[in-house]
């Protein structure tokens, strides 16, 4: 079971989840083909940036796997980590405002940086997120419909 799913209370539900984007695994993957063609050329040297790569590619995806992100009636939900784990739950009356910030090639490809300022928080960065613009909207839509419940 999940983070998100066992955070909910009484009557909450998830109202959108989001992803962190496929672009984590670009340069690892990179890493892993000049690792291979290094290998062939020094197999030595290589083997060992072989091996890095690898290993990189490995932390890219543990870490896009072990990231949970989500928006609740109730809150906004981050987790990251799996045996040390970072969580953030910022409750949608405490949010301010969503920041999303996208380089150009994040604008092509859909990714981006999402940041929560909230009261009683720090601003909480939640990088390379796919969507990132869909996010903050489903992060307003919340805020809005708890507010028209209230």
């Amino acid at each position: 079971m999940s983070y998100v799913s066992d955070s909910l209370g009484p009557g909450e539900t998830i109202v959108h989840e989001a992803t962190i984007h496929w672009i984590v695994y670009f340069w690892p993957i990179v890493g892993t083909l000049v690792g291979l063609v290094a290998a062939i050329f020094l197999p030595f040297y290589g083997l060992i940036l072989l091996a890095a790569a690898v290993l990189w590619l490995a932390v890219a995806w543990f870490m896009s796997r072990t990231t949970e992100l989500a928006v609740t009636t109730r809150k906004v939900v981050a987790k990251w980590g799996f045996i040390a784990r970072s969580t953030i739950e910022q409750r949608l009356e405490k949010v301010d405002s969503v920041a999303v910030d996208q380089t150009f090639l994040g604008r092509v490809l859909d990714f981006g940086n999402v940041t929560i300022h909230g009261t009683g928080i720090n601003a909480t960065p939640i990088k390379m997120i796919a969507d990132p613009l869909a996010f903050r909207r489903k992060v307003e839509q919340a805020i809005e419909a708890r507010r028209d419940v209230g």
